[in-house]
């Protein structure tokens, strides 16, 4: 999904539920640690995630996913949230809520597409790749409309720090396609020497969630008691 803000997120997808799941058990310091280790990871990013990914705000995002709310549904909770916690932040209330909600959910979805496009490689290897998309309008960043319909397989490294989000409020996805799919729509691998691939995502946000998430889940397993 391009853009989950201000409208229902539709079906449920258990891959970002699962995600939000682990971050909601692992802890936020834990969670940006690893973070750190996977890429560079911005002051504000980290600033805003110990700030927001605390366990009451987090589970509201959880609950409007699995319920298929809104932003407007989450924003009741927040609101509820902020005034028991007594929190200040920069920019009004419309602006912060509809940051944290896409910093989760976005985050949560596109975590959810790596796992299934790992699921799709282990079966069918070396004929996935990821598709890299904007949404095509004019707030489009002029870097994230560079790197648009990049095509790489999906065990590329390039997807270490370019799977979206790209940034703050990115709504860029990657779209899994098969070998069959770049034959009958003749599209290409976008090729090593090609500029596009030098453009970098934001700074502070060459890290893949996916990978975060995975890294969550193991650490997870090796904890279960034997």
């Amino acid at each position: 999904m391009a853009d989950v803000a201000g409208r229902a997120v539709g079906v449920r997808f258990s891959e970002a539920i699962e995600f939000l799941r682990r971050v909601l058990a692992i802890g936020a310091e834990e969670w940006l640690q690893l973070l750190a280790e996977e890429g560079e990871v911005s002051s504000a990013i980290a600033d805003d995630t110990v700030r927001t990914v605390v366990a009451d705000l987090a589970q509201a995002v959880l609950d409007t996913l699995e319920a298929g709310g809104t932003l407007a549904t989450f924003r009741e909770d927040y609101d509820r949230i902020v005034a028991a916690h007594g929190w200040t932040y920069k920019g009004d209330a419309g602006w912060h809520s509809q940051l944290v909600f896409r910093l989760h959910t976005n985050s949560a979805f596109s975590a959810g597409r790596w796992e299934q496009a790992q699921r799709l490689e282990a079966a069918r290897p070396g004929t996935i790749f990821g598709r890299l998309m904007t949404v095509g309008d004019k707030r489009v960043r002029h870097t994230h409309a560079e790197m648009h319909g990049i095509i790489r397989p999906i065990g590329d490294p390039y997807w270490r720090t370019h799977w979206t989000p790209n940034g703050f409020n990115c709504r860029c996805t990657v779209q899994i396609v098969t070998l069959a799919d770049l034959r009958r729509y003749g599209w290409s691998v976008t090729p090593d020497g090609d500029p596009r691939m030098q453009v970098p995502p934001d700074p502070g946000w060459g890290f893949n969630p996916g990978i975060v998430g995975s890294r969550i889940a193991q650490l997870q397993r090796a904890r279960e008691p034997v």
